[in-house]
């Protein structure tokens, strides 16, 4: 079938806005137990309300949780932890309280606890002891800034049924509280201010007393200029974590008298860990675990022998494996796939111990099998795209702002039934994520997609600071945010535009969070850019710095360089409304007006200025949304002006769709 010529970025497509939101469920906290595998769903179409969902291969889904309960926690602002199966019971946090919740599948929810001053997440169950061990987040007291933080213990039966308890204090952060089999010891992750957990997380065991009170931690890894994560206890007392103590987040096991490495690899086994609960590997007994790590940004899937290190590729059809888990049949998790969107997936123990097996030892021996393809539990979306019409990622690595190597995916403009001018270059949008700790999603999005299938490119940026490629990659940005970022937004258009992938009189920046940071300052510092896209960015630094929730609150510090010293002057030459006369170009902007994290005074105050300059400026505010866009209606809107925008300033014109 031939070809329809069209200006790239005019293209039409069948995929529209409505169906990119109808489809754009949100999965987290997968976990599995028995034959079942366990997960929450966020529903655009249902004002973002996150169901409790689970099911089994060769079985239809099943919803958990009725309406209008919504299991989501606001723990550290980000969230996470929001649900624990243990013995068939559901224990989860209500998101319009922020109290656990008991639910026994096809019951409806039953309230444990009523604490309208804490925020609980995180349980772990203590079956001896009958309680549940909790991260908990205390509201301030009179004279109090911030929150306290702790761990804690519900009690679950009696007369004290809902009390809590507190159990552990004074760091300012707790997480991941582990409970070793025999229910003697206590592992949890804490770390204090200015540090983020992938900073400094310290790993601490104490030993619990018949009545289960805390012994003196001790602290087993990080704290030191390191960062630990995920703790897992084996069924002989052994405790399983990762340490990115040589650069590289690595997996180790304390024996209860010193630790060991398992692996020691330049890839990265650990997360930045901006939500509870998440996790990179799993036990799959004492002696082996499957873990799907980073090797210098690209995802890798392998089972490993805990005693001596053995790693067995398991060669594996997706993008991605976030929080793998096991349960009664093999493995499950989230997976990001390269022509579908993301999904609930499961492994079978077979299909996992056959790819792991057949590995090559020699030039004599058959190659490798072909990836596994997962079982599918659960699409994010119902939508079957044609595989002529989508846009595969391919990774670029180019000299980034320092000279150094940085990293991107591309992806070209795709659809089976238009192609561009000969001659002509598509326009470009250069994606930058948030965080800034994080990195560019992996796999099939369908954002991505709605782009490129209308012929723009996109060019998804792991700039330096960004998350899997080493802790010397991630401190590239320290001292140097609204500097390094910005050096290598601007390094890749340039990249794209010498290489022949994008036009580069049609480049467009656009990120959210940390990514609309970036967006505003590479207007205020670079004339690269045609415009720029700023979903709930920060344009004020200060104001961050005097608002923002204490997890963050000592974030900037690191980021910035900040000393008492220099604060005030960098505050001020780093603040995209400082600079508000250097930017020419226009600029389209988005709002939650229930964002705690990037209040919509900054968002409000940079409008108004570049008004006021009479700059081409849109500007788009929701009730209702907070910091990442959850409802249905809100993704449409945010869709189609982005791209009626991008349109309008590029001088694309259109046939309407």
């Amino acid at each position: 079938m031939s070809k329809q010529c069209k200006p790239y970025g005019t293209w039409p497509s069948a995929l529209s806005a409505k169906l990119v939101a109808g489809g754009a469920k949100r999965f987290a906290s997968v976990q599995g137990e028995g034959p079942w595998v366990y997960w929450t769903e966020g529903r655009p179409a249902e004002q973002g309300r996150q169901v409790i969902m689970r099911a089994r291969p060769g079985a239809n889904p099943e919803e958990l949780l009725p309406a209008p309960f919504s299991a989501r926690s606001r723990l550290h602002e980000y969230g996470g932890g929001e649900f624990l199966v243990d013995d068939g019971v559901i224990y989860f946090t209500n998101n319009d309280d922020q109290d656990l919740y008991v639910l026994v599948p096809g019951g409806q929810p039953e309230r444990l606890t009523n604490e309208p001053k804490l925020r609980l997440a995180n349980c772990w169950r203590d079956g001896t002891r009958k309680r549940l061990i909790a991260v908990a987040e205390r509201a301030p007291s009179a004279g109090e800034n911030n929150p306290r933080n702790l761990l804690v213990a519900i009690c679950l039966t009696g007369a004290a049924r809902g009390k809590v308890t507190d159990l552990a204090s004074g760091h300012d952060f707790y997480a991941a509280p582990t409970l070793s089999r025999d229910g003697k010891q206590l592992a949890w992750l804490a770390w204090g201010l200015p540090d983020m957990p992938w900073d400094q997380a310290g790993l601490y065991v104490a030993g619990l007393s018949s009545s289960g009170q805390l012994g003196a931690p001790q602290l087993i890894a990080g704290a030191d200029g390191s960062a630990a994560f995920q703790p897992e206890w084996t069924n002989g007392g052994e405790l399983i974590y990762v340490c990115d103590k040589t650069d590289w987040g690595n997996l180790y096991i304390w024996d209860g008298e010193s630790s060991r490495a398992i692996t020691d690899l330049p890839a990265d086994f650990i997360r930045p860990l901006w939500q509870l609960g998440m996790r990179s590997y799993a036990l799959l007994d004492d002696t082996s675990l499957i873990a799907s790590y980073f090797d210098k940004g690209e995802f890798k899937l392998a089972q490993i022998d805990i005693k001596d290190g053995t790693l067995s590729a398991c060669p594996v059809d997706l993008a991605v494996l976030d929080a793998p888990t096991r349960f009664e049949r093999g493995i499950a998790g989230l997976a990001g796939r390269n022509e579908a969107p993301p999904a609930i997936v499961a492994m079978t123990t077979e299909q996992t111990q056959t790819l792991a097996q057949a590995q090559p030892q020699s030039d004599d021996q058959p190659a490798a099998p072909e990836p596994c393809t997962p079982i599918i539990l659960r699409s994010a979306a119902d939508i079957e795209l044609n595989a002529g019409s989508i846009s595969r990622a391919r990774v670029e690595t180019f000299p980034g702002g320092d000279g150094q190597d940085s990293f991107g995916l591309y992806y070209p403009p795709t659809n089976e039934s238009y192609d561009g001018p000969d001659g002509a270059l598509p326009p470009a949008i250069i994606t930058v994520h948030g965080g800034p700790t994080a990195s560019a999603d992996r796999g099939l999005k369908m954002t991505t997609q709605f782009f490129t299938s209308r012929g723009f490119a996109v060019f998804d940026l792991d700039y330096a600071g960004s998350a899997y490629y080493g802790r010397a990659y991630r401190q590239r940005l320290d001292g140097a945010w609204g500097i390094a970022d910005v050096a290598d937004c601007s390094a890749a258009a340039k990249h794209l535009a010498q290489a022949g992938l994008a036009d580069p009189a049609q480049l467009i920046i656009r990120g959210g969070s940390a990514g609309g940071y970036s967006v505003l300052m590479a207007l205020a510092t670079t004339d690269i850019f045609a415009a720029g896209s700023c979903h709930y960015g920060i344009s004020d630094l200060s104001l961050l710095l005097d608002h923002t929730h204490k997890f963050e609150s000592g974030y900037l510090n690191r980021l910035l360089g900040l000393t008492p010293d220099n604060s005030a002057a960098i505050l001020r030459e780093r603040s995209p409304l400082t600079l508000i006369d250097n930017i020419s170009r226009p600029v389209i902007l988005f709002q939650g007006l229930d964002d705690k994290v990037v209040p919509p005074p900054q968002s409000q105050l940079i409008v108004a200025k570049l008004r006021e300059k009479g700059l081409d400026v849109a500007y788009h505010e929701f009730a209702g949304e907070g910091h990442g866009f959850r409802r249905a209606d809100t993704i449409i809107t945010v869709l189609n002006e982005d791209l009626a925008f991008m349109r309008r300033v590029l001088k694309l014109r259109t046939e309407r769709e």
